[in-house]
């Protein structure tokens, strides 16, 4: 069982609250930017909202804060189920973990295709990307050595809860994809379609069949967030390992 301090001695309860702050403050700053100073997108400030709520990593900076907000105001709670506890956080890590890569494959993708690169971005566009994709998940990435390793896990997560919640919403993401791509093609829109060029269901990486295309990406992230999972369990034996050395150490 985790040992809290009260959370006004608790490093690390400040810790996640300037991670918090972050999130909000960035992802609040792209918000206005994007609709109503910079328009990134559109000229129409709801048409702006609506494709950067679409991106996978916006929707994780949002439930990344519902997430921290929660674990602040609960942070002298011990609890053994729900949001906060380090199962939960193994979830959060997990969907951040695809951002922070999303970030540079897109990149990589975008240099090499000359596509819409971030250097056609503004200024302040870049900031907000670089801080919500990358700075922000490697903050957590940091809290996670040492708020994890409070016991030891068993790599076999399928018998788990948490791992199904990372399951369930990536498959939720990509049935509102989907869904969001037909209604914008069905209105005449041509903006702002699908928020990633691999879940562009009008042009397909892979053969001319959407249904086969869905199920070979239903697999391809299924292996993914496995893997993620399995590092993220593997990370926390190593660390619950470390400190049982210390507390053998400290009591002989």
């Amino acid at each position: 069982m985790k040992k809290y301090k009260p959370f006004y001695k608790n490093w690390i309860w400040y810790y996640h609250l300037v991670a918090c702050l972050l999130f909000i403050g960035f992802l609040s700053w792209g918000f206005y930017l994007s609709s109503f100073v910079e328009h990134w997108y559109s000229d129409n400030a709801f048409t702006n909202y609506d494709i950067l709520v679409s991106f996978f990593s916006v929707q994780v900076n949002l439930m990344t804060i519902v997430w921290l907000i929660v674990y602040i105001i609960n942070f002298d709670k011990k609890e053994k189920h729900g949001i906060i506890t380090d199962r939960f956080r193994m979830v959060i890590m997990n969907w951040n973990m695809l951002v922070f890569l999303i970030f540079w494959m897109g990149v990589v993708y975008y240099i090499k295709t000359g596509e819409d690169s971030i250097v056609n971005y503004s200024t302040n566009q870049i900031i907000c990307t670089i801080v919500t994709h990358m700075i922000c998940p490697i903050m957590l990435f940091i809290i996670y050595q040492f708020s994890m390793g409070n016991e030891q896990y068993s790599y076999n997560f399928y018998k788990k809860w948490d791992i199904y919640l990372v399951f369930i919403y990536a498959a939720s993401y990509l049935a509102y994809v989907y869904v969001r791509g037909e209604l914008y093609l069905a209105s005449g829109k041509k903006i702002g379609l699908y928020p990633y060029p691999f879940v562009d269901f009008q042009y397909l990486f892979i053969g001319n069949s959407v249904i086969l295309y869905v199920l070979y990406l239903i697999i391809a992230f299924f292996i993914w967030f496995s893997l993620h999972h399995l590092w993220l369990v593997y990370n926390n034996n190593l660390i619950y390992r470390i400190k049982e050395r210390k507390r053998i150490v400290c009591s002989v």
